[in-house]
């Protein structure tokens, strides 16, 4: 069991208040948007200041000793990636990047010139998709009306299909939906086809283990990134067997990516060197290894029980919200702590607005990057409409949901303070005034005109 007074103690972002409307006094910050980016610990914050303090120096650049020390700090950073994955550092590689895009990217390029196509999941951060349109040809795999993965329809994909990687998530950033990747990755496997998670979701909330590249559902890429584990902005890795990653020209040429240039050719340099050209985020790099160490010390079996009792918590509680219309049909122990809703007809902007300005309750709200699944998960048939209207320059609102999603420093009591606030919106008793320049809404969700 974690210890969550202690917990909070070590993030300075707990003590947070800010000023409401309706109160005389600060509201302390309750952050529920960890789905979008984690806060980073007094532990890994020393860790990055110590770093930029006193040994701020380029990697692999000098004999002196503050670069000697800044590539030793940042070739451990490789070592820790490993460990926390499970993986063999022979077979395979982690390249440094700034973002998990970057990494899925990356990957899109390693892969685009392998016959057959890419297999995408319909539940898929566009990051994840995006990439791969770009790159190759691409085939979607569908969602259940539970907000499930259809297995049946990416088995009849692959066995019906030349494919050669099957992109998807390792837990959906929508509804938590934690995806079955070791048997997706046997599947794909099977059929002759490599496999890429996009961990961003995962890596912080739920042990990941690769499995031996031999085995039949070992993962061969996987992307993540620090700002989702409590580390600071800028730093993301990308594991990947080196057969891939050795053969083909660099994501980014330059600087670093080389054993050697002439006038007239050049010699590459082995990965993970081939795929980082330029000055890496050493000081990021080093945040994410840290926090990465913190959450192995927590024990990330402590984290997912937290986690679990939390979402169990907080979806029993919110029952207690009338007219609330949560996303996808998944209990706590097959998803992340990861809730989205609607409140009746109410604007998710709106429902957001007030638990920000009247409680100091920080949520994400829109449709997350994830438009297709949240248009099917809403029952919309109206992509192609909308598309076609902002096409013409027409500005409107696409439509979308209100989204919590828990942190390893997150409480039962918060869950009660955010179910006591969302009761008091679906009764239409907030307080001020909502909207944008041009419109604005009272109390009872009535549209009003500009002032």
């Amino acid at each position: 069991m974690l210890d969550i007074d202690n917990i909070r103690e070590e993030f300075p972002i707990t003590q947070k208040s800010f000023q409401v409307y309706g109160s005389s006094e600060p509201r302390k910050l309750v952050y529920l948007d960890h789905g979008a980016s984690t806060h980073p610990s007094r532990t890994v914050l020393n860790k990055y200041i110590d770093f930029v303090k006193n040994y701020y120096s380029n990697v692999h650049r000098g004999k002196h000793f503050l670069s000697m020390i800044s590539t030793e700090l940042f070739e451990r950073v490789y070592k820790t990636i490993f460990s926390f994955i499970s993986a063999d550092k022979d077979e395979n590689a982690i390249v440094l990047t700034a973002n998990t895009t970057s990494a899925l990217d990356m990957t899109a390029w390693f892969m685009r010139e392998v016959e057959g196509i890419t297999l995408v999941s319909m539940m898929e951060h566009h990051s994840n998709d995006l990439p791969h349109r770009h790159r190759s040809k691409v085939l979607h795999f569908g969602v259940k009306p539970d907000g499930t993965l259809d297995m049946d329809d990416l088995e009849n994909k692959l066995k019906n299909n030349k494919v050669k990687l099957v992109a998807v998530t390792g837990a959906s950033n929508v509804t938590g939906f934690l995806t079955d990747i070791y048997r997706i990755a046997k599947l794909a496997h099977e059929n002759g086809a490599r496999i890429l998670i996009d961990a961003a979701q995962l890596l912080a909330h739920k042990q990941i283990d690769v499995k031996p590249n031999d085995h039949p559902e070992h993962i061969d890429f996987l992307a993540a990134a620090g700002h989702k584990a409590y580390a600071p902005f800028g730093s993301a890795f990308l594991f990947g067997p080196r057969d891939v990653l050795d053969r083909v020209q660099p994501y980014v040429p330059g600087g670093g990516t080389v054993l050697f240039v002439s006038e007239d050719d050049y010699i590459y340099a082995s990965s993970p060197d081939r795929h980082q050209g330029g000055t890496p985020n050493i000081a990021g790099a080093i945040a994410l290894a840290e926090s990465l160490n913190c959450l192995s010390e927590i024990g990330m079996d402590n984290v997912r029980s937290h986690e679990i009792e939390l979402t169990e918590y907080a979806l029993d509680r919110l029952k207690e919200v009338p007219e609330i219309n949560i996303l996808g049909n998944i209990p706590a122990s097959n998803r992340l702590g990861v809730i989205t809703f609607n409140i009746g007809k109410l604007s998710n902007g709106l429902v957001s607005d007030i638990l920000n300005h009247e409680a100091a309750i920080a949520t994400r709200n829109g449709r997350f990057c994830a438009h297709p699944y949240l248009s099917y998960l809403l029952g919309r048939n109206d992509s192609d409409e909308i598309i076609a209207n902002l096409r013409r320059g027409e500005k409107f609102d696409i439509g979308g949901a209100v989204r919590i999603s828990f942190g390893i420093f997150n409480s039962l009591e918060e869950v009660d303070y955010v179910t006591e606030n969302l009761k008091m919106i679906a009764e239409h008793r907030w307080k001020a005034n909502y909207g944008d320049d041009t419109t604005y809404f009272d109390c009872k969700g009535v549209q009003l005109s500009a002032s």
